[in-house]
C-alpha cells in the first residue's frame, strides 16, 4: 500500500519515494503527497524527477487501491528513488476551492435544508448539486454570495482530525452533518477523518484544505442549472 503523505500534510509540495509498481499507464510508489482524483476533486499534477530527467505526471487516479501517477512508464524501472513534486499552483487553488465547498454547502443545509448530493471541484468553475432546492435567481445568489464571503472573511481556523468510525458517526450526527453517506463507506475503513471549520462546519473528507478561510478569498456563483425535481447545479468559482 502507499503511505498517503497527503492525508497528514496538504501543503507538502515535494518528497522523496520509491518506484514499487508499473502499470500500463502509470506507476505506483510506496509514498506519495498526490492527491488521487476523488470526492469531487481532481488528482493532483506535477513532476517525477530521477537522474537528471524530469517526468511530468499528467494525473494522480486510484484504481483497485493502488495510486496511479500518469506518467510515460517506460521511462521508470522497478526500485527507481524519485522527487516528487506537486503542481502547487494547480493543487493550491483546489485546496481553496474544497474548501469554500465545504462553507457553501453547510450554508444551504443551513438556510434551506438542502443537501449536497454531487460535488465537481476545478481550477477555475467548481459545481455543486443541491436537493431539494429550488430555482434561483442571479440577484438571490448575488445576496448569498455576499453572506458566504462574510463567513469566509471571519478568519475561520480549519482543522483536520480523525476519529474511530463510530465516535466519529456520532459526532457527526451531533453537528447534523449528512450522515446517511457514512453508511456507503466501506465497514474496513475503521476511521474517518474530520474537517472542522471553526464552530461553522464539520464534515467527513479525504480531501485536501487550506488552514484557514482567510486563504480562499472570496467566492462568487457563476449560473445555476437545473437536474431535475427540485435538484440544482450551482456553479462557483473563488478569487484568484
Amino acid at each position: 500500500m502507499t503511505e498517503r503523505i497527503f492525508l497528514e500534510n496538504n501543503y507538502l509540495r515535494d518528497f522523496d519515494a520509491q518506484i514499487t509498481e508499473l502499470t500500463p499507464n502509470g506507476v505506483v510508489m510506496d509514498r506519495t503527497a498526490f492527491y488521487p482524483e476523488g470526492g469531487g476533486q481532481l488528482g493532483d499534477r506535477g513532476t517525477l524527477e530521477f537522474q537528471n530527467n524530469i517526468i511530468k505526471v499528467t494525473n494522480t487516479r486510484l484504481d483497485k487501491g493502488r495510486i496511479i501517477h500518469e506518467v510515460p512508464v517506460e521511462n521508470f524501472s522497478l526500485g527507481v528513488e524519485v522527487k516528487g513534486k506537486i503542481d502547487w499552483d494547480f493543487r493550491y487553488k483546489l485546496m481553496r476551492a474544497h474548501s469554500a465547498q465545504h462553507v457553501i454547502s453547510r450554508w444551504f443545509q443551513l438556510n434551506y435544508e438542502a443537501e449536497t448530493v454531487s460535488t465537481q471541484l476545478k481550477y477555475d468553475k467548481s459545481r455543486l448539486d443541491f436537493q431539494p432546492l429550488e430555482k434561483m435567481s442571479s440577484e438571490k445568489l448575488e445576496t448569498i454570495a455576499f453572506q458566504i464571503n462574510d463567513i469566509l472573511s471571519q478568519n475561520l481556523q480549519i482543522s483536520i482530525t480523525s476519529r474511530p468510525r463510530k465516535e466519529a458517526i456520532e459526532f457527526l450526527k451531533h453537528k447534523n452533518y449528512q450522515i446517511k453517506y457514512l453508511e456507503m463507506v466501506p465497514k474496513s475503513v475503521r476511521d474517518f477523518r474530520i474537517v472542522t471549520i471553526g464552530d461553522y462546519d464539520f464534515a467527513a473528507c479525504a480531501g485536501t484544505h487550506v488552514k484557514n478561510t482567510s486563504e480562499i478569498g472570496s467566492i462568487s456563483f457563476l449560473s445555476t442549472k437545473n437536474k431535475g425535481k427540485l435538484r440544482e447545479r450551482i456553479f462557483y468559482t473563488v478569487s484568484i
